[in-house]
């Protein structure tokens, strides 16, 4: 009697178990480990999955490792779907100069420079309009240059995160 009585929990418990793995998990903040002389580069998101019509902010951030100074200067290009997105305007940057030509359709070429460099690790903020759903799918971040504000170029030690985060923005 009493195996038949836990049966039904343990089937219930079973179930609840398989759906919670159909559920989307949230995407991670940022890369979880960046050895010390390293640097991993990533894209961030506000929305992960954005309605047609509706803005979406993207991030291009930095996470460097303990014994990498801030970076000094950039340059990345964020390729991306134009029928599915379109670039509206890019913000502007506290830590430094940045700039931005979203003219090319598909493509947001940006560089900056800071003399104290862009010690909150945000490179870009960029605003899109998705027109489409599934926008965000072909979002790929190339850095072409990247250098500290000792002028250590960091190609060499860099990665480029391939996975979507989440972003909120930056803090000073």
């Amino acid at each position: 009697m009493r195996l038949a009585s836990t049966l039904p929990i343990a089937a219930v418990l079973a179930l609840v178990a398989a759906c919670d793995e159909d559920r989307p998990q949230p995407l991670p903040v940022a890369p979880l480990a960046v050895a010390p002389n390293s640097v991993s580069a990533y894209v961030a998101v506000s929305n992960s999955t954005p309605a047609a019509g509706t803005e979406v902010t993207v991030w291009v951030r930095a996470r460097r490792g303990a014994a990498v100074g801030p970076i000094g200067s950039f340059t990345i290009r964020l390729a991306y779907d134009s029928t599915r997105l379109h670039f509206k305007d890019a913000a502007r940057s506290e830590q430094g100069m940045v700039l931005a030509n979203g003219a090319n359709a598909g493509m947001v070429i940006a560089a900056g420079a800071s003399a104290d460099g862009f010690k909150n690790d945000e490179l870009l903020a960029a605003t899109f309009v998705a027109t489409s759903a599934n926008a965000l799918a072909e979002l790929t971040l190339t850095v072409t240059e990247l250098n500290t504000v000792k002028f250590e170029d960091q190609k060499a030690n860099m990665r480029v995160e391939r996975a979507l985060y989440r972003g909120t923005p930056a803090t000073k």
